[in-house]
């Protein structure tokens, strides 16, 4: 703790890109500074980050740059340890498993002050037990998990003491009924720009083109849809290493004329308020960002039920969620859906008061914050 009787919190982010997580990491400490900034002092360290830091600096949250190679990059441990004995560090908060390696290695080298040492764990991926081992027990205090699905993963993985495991949901910023209607109005516009017609439906998957996110499911789905309606277009939102593949994988199936592939697109909203329906058909997923943003544009969502998703997606009541890989139930999920305006209203309402209670941005931020100062004012707490 400084002169001021604030606490010096690091937040530590060892990703290249930007993407679900580092959003995360922006709003929490965006909201953390404006309501809460009497008990903190907050730093960032990223690795070489420049949207993240843009983004950071737009809410004058100061961060820095600690290029971090790999796991062995013994000059980013001790860029990392001079910060942290430079601002005094009493809390960092790891976010990936590069930056929580190297960046607990520099915290637990410091022998003359106890830095308590947190992961806020974003994925589902399973753990290696040894990794987990190695680092999850000597390098880390405590969790943060944005799912208890992924609260459960931990314990049964690694047998983690779900005492130490704190699940706090993602941070979201919520529109107003006038934000909503003015995306609302741009929808139009949007569809012409993706070259859909006014008699078309426009189903999305948004999100990066990897794997784990199910491309391949909607598009089996869609070939199967394909045969009985044509007025149905599907548009794939993101960019990734699957980009050809999966552009390649829908010329095959003769489905050109009813896929849309726009790639990366700045202002997410926009594209979510246009669409009819928002489908989510990932393998793995820890919570499920896009379903959080869609919700929170009052959005009807198709998911797989698979992961922390059915925290948030709950059968027939916040959406519909189908069997994981099952693309004959997907299809016809969004046959049976895609014409009952009312319910689709029902569902999205529904899944907006849901998402409204349990990701608010301010109530994240107090939730985050209360933990910090429970370890930060009773050391004992950690034993």
């Amino acid at each position: 703790m400084n002169k001021k009787n604030k606490f010096n919190i690091l937040h530590i982010d060892g990703f290249k890109s930007f993407g679900g997580a580092q959003n995360d990491i922006v709003i929490l400490l965006r909201f953390m500074k404006q309501y809460y900034g009497e008990d903190f002092n907050i730093y960032v360290i990223h690795n070489n980050n420049e949207r993240l830091k843009a983004e950071l600096d737009k809410y004058d949250i100061s961060n820095f740059s600690v290029g971090m190679t790999n796991f062995i990059d013994i000059f980013a441990v001790f860029k990392i340890r001079r910060f942290l004995k430079l601002r005094d560090i009493d809390l960092v908060n790891f976010h990936s498993s590069i930056d929580h390696f190297l960046g607990g290695i520099a915290a637990a080298s410091i022998f003359k002050k106890k830095i308590i040492k947190i992961l806020t764990r974003h994925v589902a991926y399973k753990v290696d037990f040894l990794k987990g081992f190695l680092i999850y027990r000597f390098l880390t205090d405590r969790f943060i998990v944005i799912s208890d699905f992924i609260k459960e993963s931990l314990v049964k993985n690694i047998k983690a003491d779900p005492e130490k495991i704190k699940t706090i949901y993602s941070p979201r910023i919520y529109n107003d009924e006038n934000q909503i209607s003015f995306y609302e109005s741009e929808k139009t516009g949007i569809r012409t720009e993706l070259g859909i017609k006014p008699d078309e439906k426009m189903i999305s998957l948004i999100g990066r083109l990897s794997g784990e996110k199910g491309h391949e499911i909607l598009i089996k789905a869609a070939e199967l849809i394909a045969k009985k309606r044509k007025d149905l277009k599907f548009v794939i939102i993101g960019e990734g290493g699957l980009y050809d593949y999966i552009e390649k994988l829908i010329a095959e199936r003769n489905l050109k004329d009813y896929f849309v592939l726009s790639g990366f697109k700045e202002n997410i909203k926009k594209f979510i308020a246009a669409s009819d329906l928002i489908i989510v058909p990932s393998g793995l997923e820890g919570m499920g960002s896009i379903i959080i943003e869609s919700c929170a544009m009052k959005k009807a969502v198709i998911a797989s039920d698979v992961g922390g998703i059915p925290e948030i997606i709950k059968n027939n009541e916040t959406g519909l969620l189908f069997k994981n890989g099952d693309f004959s139930e997907l299809a016809e999920k969004i046959m049976y859906l895609i014409d009952k305006y009312d319910l689709i209203e029902n569902l999205a309402l529904n899944c907006y008061n849901e998402v409204v209670k349990k990701f608010d941005a301010k109530a994240v931020a107090s939730e985050t914050s209360a933990f910090y100062l429970e370890l930060l004012k009773s050391p004992n707490i950690l034993k």
